[in-house]
């Protein structure tokens, strides 16, 4: 144990030795812990690498995170890898036996060091240089390094004045160090690929389940720099995570990351890593916005919990239909992958507005549906998701799986897996009494579904609604709707009593075209809960010559301008596609729809059949705020 005090140790140069004399210290058999990732000593293990010292035998080396940028994990008497994480740079070694992986959780780390389950010999850690108190910082990597230095019988800090001076518990004194090793040796960088448009559509379909004021769990690579991008136009932000990328500053500087939040109630950027740009490391060097914690206590969903309203996302390779079970990436393990990201959205979900997301494309490179009904349990490498998960994402769109049953979660999945696999996945839950066996499921039109007429729209009394097209799998929320009516509302739309709606009719009505029918629902969020409180559709009428118009409104939310908003948004799309006419049948005391139609301003041809009043309305006639207003 070292004396920690701080007198007669400010100058570190004392301490100073080469690398030959810290490979001499070094004994057979001895058990080396290195700091991880962007902070590993690199001029040490350099030096290492390259010695053919007979003292140099039979090394435990063990590292948290390891990027292989300086060590070769080639069968050696010289040292063997300990990591607790199996990143792409070194999952073939792992799976070919040359390199020990440790399964881990997370929240473990500190006790299996503090308990002596894995003994430290020697502790080598990067630092930045020294301030004139003796105080270094750890930087980029804040995981265990703190309590390593306390178990270690031998202690050597490589400063480097590229490590940046990162503010949180990052913060060591030269006292509890031996000797210190100076380096001048570059960090590493993380190479930013651009992504590919199936990624930014899963990035943007994201974004729109964030709200202001969310804190939001990114990690590394492409799919949350996408996130990232369609982040900037959101506000009050804030950041926590296990690893900060160069997205970190594109949200700072578009104003995404309120700098006026509590850092304990999610606001600001906290996290245990930096990898990134040489660009990034500067930018956290003294960056008050950023502070770093351990990554035990930063991933312990009890802690993070506190947090109002936090957003989990998690990308894998494959999911089943009902959402309890992934394969994640090859090479996507512990510390960068899965189990943090699982940590995270388990902690989402305690909190009072979070959510849980898992995102994945629709297919694999061989064009493999990556929705399946069911795993194999013999040969499938599945990973729970304990039931957190509330929200799949594909490029198709969002599934939001709260709450649904099986037969609900499976349409929603459909819903979203990719236009060629719809009906054969339908086939097989069918075949597993999944859903209905008389379900209907048409792929050509789902392939149709009109993806940018999704929009969001604030009306009276802080009304916040989401309008996007009808789905199949909309089928139950819209039968809730139907029975939340009046027996008059449902007179006022069916023009006959309609005490039921039973699955045959409203499967029916909900499977469209997209085309000569088109439907728009309004969607109310509370929670994690979705509730349809409105829809607004066309419908071709060949004897007419027109487009056949109707509405309905949940009655909780009538008053509060949804229709008037929904047969605005009706003539915009209409007019867009050089639709002429709209055709409207309305008993003569619905006042409450001929108000609606009033409001809109378009010239208005009256006429009656039977006992109904007929309005007929020329889209091509111009009016001024029709347009704009549907377009807010």
């Amino acid at each position: 144990m070292k004396d920690c005090t701080m007198a007669g140790f400010f100058d570190y140069r004392s301490k100073v030795i080469g690398t030959d004399q810290v490979l001499e210290k070094l004994k057979p058999g001895q058990k080396i812990f290195l700091s991880s990732g962007v902070a590993a000593p690199g001029k040490v293990l350099t030096a290492l690498a390259r010695s053919d010292a007979k003292n140099l035998r039979d090394l435990e080396i063990i590292q948290l995170i390891t990027l292989r940028k300086y060590l070769s994990h080639q069968s050696s008497d010289q040292y063997r890898l300990k990591t607790f994480n199996v990143g792409e740079s070194i999952s073939k070694e792992v799976a070919e036996g040359r390199v020990d992986f440790i399964p881990a959780n997370l929240m473990e780390l500190p006790y299996i060091f503090l308990s002596g389950a894995v003994a430290v010999d020697v502790a080598i850690i990067q630092t930045s240089v020294p301030d004139d108190k003796g105080f270094m910082s750890l930087g980029v990597a804040v995981d265990v390094a703190n309590i390593v230095i306390k178990q270690a019988a031998l202690v050597i800090a490589e400063i480097n004045p590229n490590m940046p001076v990162t503010l949180g518990e990052t913060t060591i004194h030269i006292s509890s160090i031996d000797y210190v090793v100076e380096s001048d040796l570059p960090l590493v960088e993380r190479i930013n690929r651009p992504y590919d448009e199936i990624t930014d559509r899963i990035g943007w379909n994201i974004s729109n389940l964030i709200d202001d004021g969310a804190t939001v769990v990114l990690h590394v690579g492409r799919l949350f720099n996408a996130v990232a991008d369609h982040l900037k136009q959101k506000r009050n932000l804030g950041i926590v995570t296990h690893v900060v990328s160069d997205w970190a500053v594109d949200l700072i500087e578009s104003g995404a990351i309120s700098l006026d939040r509590s850092r304990f109630n999610g606001g600001l950027i906290t996290a245990s890593y930096c990898y990134g740009s040489k660009a990034l490391y500067r930018y956290v060097h003294r960056n008050p916005i950023f502070e770093f914690y351990p990554i035990a206590r930063l991933n312990n969903p009890f802690v993070v919990r506190r947090i109002k309203s936090l957003i989990g996302i998690m990308n894998v390779k494959k999911i089943d239909i009902s959402g309890e079970s992934v394969i994640f990436h090859s090479g996507d393990n512990l510390l960068t992958g899965y189990e943090s990201k699982l940590n995270f959205a388990v902690g989402a979900t305690m909190t009072r507005r979070g959510k849980a997301i898992v995102a994945l494309n629709s297919v694999d490179t061989e064009g493999n549906s990556n929705i399946v009904i069911k795993f194999d349990g013999r040969t499938d490498n599945t990973h729970s998701t304990l039931g957190v998960v509330k929200y799949i994402v594909t490029e198709y769109g969002v599934a939001n799986l709260f709450g649904k049953s099986i037969r609900e979660r499976a349409l929603a999945m459909i819903d979203i897996a990719h236009p060629d696999h719809r009906e054969d996945l339908l086939r097989q839950a069918k075949a597993l009494n999944y859903v209905y066996a008389d379900q209907i499921y048409v792929a050509r039109h789902a392939a149709n579904y009109p993806a940018l007429l999704e929009t969001r729209k604030s009306l009276k009394d802080s009304l916040e609604i989401k309008v996007r097209p009808i789905k199949p799998s909309d089928e139950d929320k819209m039968r809730r709707l139907f029975y939340n009516f009046s027996d008059e509302s449902k007179y006022f739309r069916y023009f006959a009593p309609k005490p039921v709606m039973p699955h045959k009719e409203m499967q029916t009505y909900v499977s469209i075209d997209y085309d000569k029918v088109l439907s728009v629902v309004a969607v109310a969020e509370k929670g994690r809960n979705e509730r349809i409180i409105a829809e607004a559709r066309y419908a071709y009428d060949k004897s007419a010559g027109a487009y056949e118009i109707a509405f309905i409104v949940d009655e909780d939310f009538q008053g509060r301008g949804v229709a008037t908003f929904l047969f605005k948004y009706l003539i915009k799309i209409a007019r867009d596609r050089g639709i002429q006419w709209f055709i409207a049948y309305v008993l003569p005391r619905n006042e409450s729809m001929m108000k609606v139609f009033e409001k809109s301003k378009l010239p208005i041809q009256k006429s009656y059949e039977n006992d109904a009043l007929v309005l007929r309305f020329d889209l091509t006639q111009e009016v001024a705020d029709t347009d704009a207003a549907a377009r807010k």
